[in-house]
């Protein structure tokens, strides 16, 4: 079997470290590097993590390099509320990496792999690959196709309009999305209800008898603990993982459709919104002359099927994984 070539750009928090684990037991992906990005956390931080994150994944170790400490135009916005001071879960057990990072900067290790044909897989803020398309657009037009986590349909997280990763950074956001690069989007909605992991589920992911699935387990134990009782019982929500497992097995969508997909940068209240055109030259029989629609640059997943989600979360946790 073929296996997909990926580089993994992270801003390693908890669910970011679940997903790189996801990845790198996944027998269909070729993880050829991972890069990092300040987001969730700050730029050593997210290092660390992500070349923890590697350790215990008990695989293979992909070279990790450090990109962009900032958003492009604006300051950092740290998440370390919902990761823990250390970005995951400040469990004070884990084993940290004694690896070190590569010399070459994030963008230079994107356009070299991208320019070989790799895909990206974007788990944080777009900085980094914004930063590859200004640096090189013909190389970076090579990417045959980026899979990300961000944005929303109708409603974010850290705004009404806007969620995390597209808000850090905006600007890189709508470069990204201009570029010409084939996008599948996975919006924070797309996380949400059914597919959060329940309880019964992060306990199943301490039970595989795996390093890595009490590793996953452990890391998000603040979240599952600071999540209050509803009907449904606690819970958290895994977004990045959503990305790989889209990649991965296409089967897992529920629901989807394609748009022309841009970001807002600038509005008072709209700052970090996806906004998603629908309209295709069918869809209006009497349009004006004067109107332009554009080619569908995106694929937004609006659901992914719950169980099978959470199912393929499992099973790249569980023994059998390993191929």
């Amino acid at each position: 079997m073929d296996r997909k070539r990926i580089v993994i750009d992270t801003d390693t928090g908890s669910d970011d470290a679940v997903a790189i684990v996801m990845a790198l037991r996944e027998p269909s992906l070729d993880v050829v590097a991972i890069t990092t990005v300040a987001g969730n956390v700050d730029l050593d931080k997210a290092t660390i993590n992500a070349l923890t994150s590697c350790d215990y994944a008990e695989t293979y170790l992909p070279p990790v390099y450090r990109g962009a400490s900032k958003p492009m135009l604006s300051d950092l916005a740290v998440a370390e509320g919902l990761h823990g001071n250390d970005g995951l879960g400040d469990t004070g057990t884990l084993v940290w990496s004694t690896r070190s990072p590569e010399p070459e900067s994030a963008a230079e290790a994107l356009l070299k792999y991208c320019s070989e044909g790799a895909e990206i897989v974007a788990l944080g803020p777009l900085t980094n690959i914004a930063l590859a398309i200004i640096k090189d657009p013909e190389a970076m037009a090579k990417c045959p196709h980026i899979t990300l986590m961000g944005g929303q349909v109708y409603e974010g997280n850290v705004k009404q309009t806007a969620e995390f990763n597209i808000w850090q950074d905006a600007h890189a956001a709508e470069i990204v999305f201009g570029s010409g690069i084939p996008i599948t989007a996975l919006p924070i909605e797309a996380c949400l209800g059914e597919a959060a992991i329940f309880e019964e589920d992060w306990k199943a992911w301490r039970n595989t008898g795996t390093k890595c699935g009490r590793f996953c387990a452990d890391i998000n134990g603040a979240f599952m603990g600071a999540t209050s009782k509803d009907p449904g019982g606690k819970f958290f929500t895994m977004p990045d993982p959503t990305a790989v497992a889209v990649l991965a097995r296409p089967d897992i969508i529920r629901t989807s459709f394609t748009s022309y997909t841009r970001v807002e940068t600038e509005g008072r209240y709209t700052k970090g919104m996806l906004v998603n055109d629908r309209r295709t030259p069918d869809s209006f029989e009497a349009l004006s002359k004067e109107t332009v629609l554009h080619p569908h640059n995106t694929l937004i997943v609006e659901e992914v099927w719950p169980d099978k989600f959470k199912d393929y979360i499992l099973s790249r946790l569980s023994k059998e994984a390993v191929q």
